[in-house]
């Protein structure tokens, strides 16, 4: 018994500990069609093709606009029209040089991303972290949290009136996991599967999750 507790007690000291990361990563605007706006704090700002975007800003397309933002971690995002996105941390290890964003095949040094999508929809691709040495990556919304460290998926949330929307999360390569807001079980969400969600907020800001109803069989004619 104490060979194993003594294992235990070299398992848990053998853990990861959190990345100490004050230093923020490299967000650039690589591609631009419409109206994107970068906004911190007061501050509003139009972002053109190879503008760098501020961590902690939050960025908005317009309509029939889109934009993808490349980050110094091989991490991609493409915003869609009419969508809101939040960098909410980005942390990077130093890294030599300068960053080459097409020819990334995984990330260069240690990260933490932490992004929340508002509202619209975004596809993301996330080239392999350093995730043994400690590198997340996590985009939240309304409905819960998507977290990888591999792959690619399209996440979209909308809100209609009466506090009532939908959200989904369709993987297209990798494994992702989605943990629901609330606290309830984290799913594995493999290759080809799609998370439909029905979201209501009640008067309080409480969340409430459901599944999408599956759509009914039409009769056939004349019957």
């Amino acid at each position: 018994m104490l060979l194993v507790a003594l294992a235990w007690i070299g398992v848990l000291g053998a853990q990861v500990p959190e990345l100490d990361l004050p230093r923020p990563g490299l967000v650039v605007a690589t591609d631009v069609t419409g109206e994107v706006t970068a906004v911190a704090g007061e501050q509003r700002r139009i972002l053109k093709p190879n503008d760098g975007v501020r961590v902690g800003a939050t960025v908005i397309t317009g309509r029939r606009s889109v934009v993808t933002l490349s980050l110094s971690n091989g991490v991609t995002l493409q915003l869609g029209s009419e969508a809101e996105l939040e960098l909410e941390e980005f942390g990077q290890a130093p890294y030599a040089g300068s960053i080459k964003f097409a020819e990334l095949k995984e990330e260069p040094t240690l990260s933490r991303t932490r992004l929340r999508l508002v509202g619209g929809d975004v596809t993301v691709k996330v080239k392999p972290l350093k995730a043994s040495g400690g590198s997340t990556f996590s985009l939240s919304t309304l409905a819960g949290t998507v977290r990888g460290s591999d792959g690619a998926f399209r996440m979209m949330i909308r809100m209609h009136d009466l506090g009532l929307g939908i959200c989904s999360v369709e993987v297209q390569a990798g494994t992702m996991e989605f943990e629901p807001t609330g606290g309830g079980a984290v799913t594995r969400v493999p290759v080809g599967r799609s998370l439909e969600l029905a979201i209501e907020v009640d008067q309080a800001g409480a969340v409430k999750l459901g599944e999408m109803p599956k759509p009914t069989a039409k009769p056939p004619v004349g019957k």
